[in-house]
Formats: C-alpha cells, sequence, structure tokens
C-alpha cells in the first residue's frame, strides 16, 4: 500500500475543490492506497501535517490556482493536473503518479517547474522583451 498527499483547489475554491479531493480519495481506496486530501480554497485550507507528508510516496497537485505552501512537499515526486481531470480520472492519476514515482520519471517538487507555472517571456533578457518596461514606450 502507498501514500499519496494531494492537494485540491479549483478557481472558485468551492466545488471542483472538494469534487477533486473525493474523487482522489475514492480511487486510493479502490487501488488499495491511503490517499490524504488537503483542499485550498475559499474556505480555508487544512494542511497536512509534515510528518504525513515526508511519509508519502509521492504527491498529486490537482489545482488551478498556486499551491499554498509547495515547498512542504520538497524532493517528492509529483504529478500536477487541473481539478477536472482528477473528478474525470482519479484511478488514472493515482496509478500514474505512483508508476512515475516508481520509475524515476516523475519531477520532484522543489527541483522543477511545472510546465503551466513557466513563461518563457519572463525569462528572456529585458533587452529582448523590449526594455524595463516591456516595450511600452518604444525602443531604444
Amino acid at each position: 500500500m502507498a501514500r499519496i498527499v494531494c492537494v485540491t483547489s479549483c478557481i472558485t475554491g468551492i466545488a471542483h475543490t472538494y469534487m477533486a479531493a473525493e474523487a482522489l480519495e475514492q480511487a486510493g481506496k479502490k487501488l488499495g492506497h491511503e490517499v490524504i486530501v488537503e483542499t485550498q480554497g475559499a474556505a480555508g485550507s487544512n494542511p497536512i501535517k509534515q510528518d504525513v507528508i515526508d511519509g508519502a510516496d509521492a504527491v498529486i497537485f490537482a489545482v488551478d490556482l498556486e499551491v499554498k505552501d509547495r515547498h512542504r512537499f520538497n524532493g517528492k515526486p509529483y504529478l500536477q493536473t487541473g481539478p477536472a481531470k482528477a473528478m474525470k480520472d482519479a484511478t488514472g492519476l493515482v496509478e500514474q503518479v505512483l508508476q512515475a514515482a516508481a520509475d524515476g520519471s516523475a519531477p520532484k517538487v522543489g527541483e522543477s517547474t511545472p510546465a503551466k507555472e513557466t513563461d518563457s517571456s519572463s525569462k528572456e533578457p529585458s533587452e529582448k522583451r523590449g526594455g524595463l518596461f516591456g516595450g511600452l514606450f518604444g525602443k531604444k
């Protein structure tokens, strides 16, 4: 039995946050794994205790928003997706993250940036973006 910790959140922090959490918990039970979910949203959050995170085999971030205190999960193999995907295929996500953790193909929290958070334009030198104000006042 594996232990997976998850964070769910949606734009409004209400329905999809909790629906994704429930789907992940049910998928874990179905597959014989322990799945512990932290919901983050309009109603606040219920942070997972650090010792539980430390003992986890993998992490699933089913989020539309940035994960609060993401550093708590540093070093853990993870998968990041939206809450809609968790609601539709939680079983597949649980299987996918465990397989990726087992074969070493999963990125680790804190060691890489998720694709949805990457903005290549912000990594270019300011000259390529048009100077300090992004070209707002024309070229030099």
